[in-house]
C-alpha cells in the first residue's frame, strides 16, 4: 500500500535525551518571550529563591507538609528549610501548626494570602505565555495543544495545571 503525498507518516518518538533538549529549548524560549513582567513581579515579593520554591511547593500540595518534607522535596537540608519557612510565616504567606499526632512535627501550608500570591504569579506567567502563542501560528498552536493533550490528562501532571486549561 503506498502512502499518499498529503499524508505525513508519523515519526519515531524521539529519544528521551533528544526530547529533553527539545523541551528545554522550547522552555528557554517560553521563559525569555515574557519573564520580565513574571520577574519584576517575583522580585517585588523580595523572597528568596528557596522561599520562592518553598512558596510554589506549598501552594500545589492538598494538605500541609512537614517541614521535613519540605527540605527533601526543595533537596534541602531541614535547617535550611526552617531558615526559609520562617520568614515566610512571620509574613503571612504561610502557616505553622503542630502535628495532631506528633507535637514535636511542624506542619506549613500556604494562608489565603499567600494562595493569592502563587494565584497572581501564575496568572502573570500564564499572560507571558499567551504573548508567545500570538505568534504562532493556528497549525502550530493546534499540534502543540494536540501534544499536551495527552500528557495534561495524567493525574499527576493535570493537578500543576491552572483550572480551565482543557479544551
Amino acid at each position: 500500500m503506498q502512502v499518499s503525498p498529503s499524508r505525513k507518516q508519523s515519526s519515531p518518538a524521539p529519544a528521551p535525551p533528544t526530547l529533553a533538549r527539545q523541551l528545554l529549548g522550547f522552555f528557554r524560549f517560553a521563559w525569555a518571550s515574557g519573564d520580565s513582567e513574571f520577574m519584576r513581579e517575583a522580585s517585588e515579593l523580595e523572597l528568596t529563591f528557596t522561599q520562592f520554591k518553598a512558596v510554589m511547593l506549598l501552594a500545589h500540595e492538598p494538605e500541609a507538609l512537614s517541614v521535613k518534607d519540605v527540605s527533601e522535596r526543595l533537596g534541602i537540608s531541614f535547617p535550611a528549610a526552617s531558615r526559609a519557612v520562617e520568614p515566610l510565616v512571620r509574613r503571612g504567606i504561610v502557616e505553622r501548626a503542630e502535628d495532631p499526632v506528633d507535637r514535636r512535627v511542624k506542619r506549613v501550608r500556604t494562608t489565603k494570602s499567600g494562595d493569592r500570591l502563587v494565584e497572581r504569579l501564575i496568572a502573570t506567567r500564564i499572560k507571558s505565555f499567551e504573548a508567545m502563542l500570538d505568534g504562532f501560528s493556528a497549525t502550530e498552536r493546534r499540534k502543540l495543544g494536540d501534544a499536551l493533550d495527552e500528557i495534561l490528562a495524567r493525574p499527576e501532571v493535570a493537578r500543576y495545571c491552572p483550572r480551565g486549561t482543557r479544551r
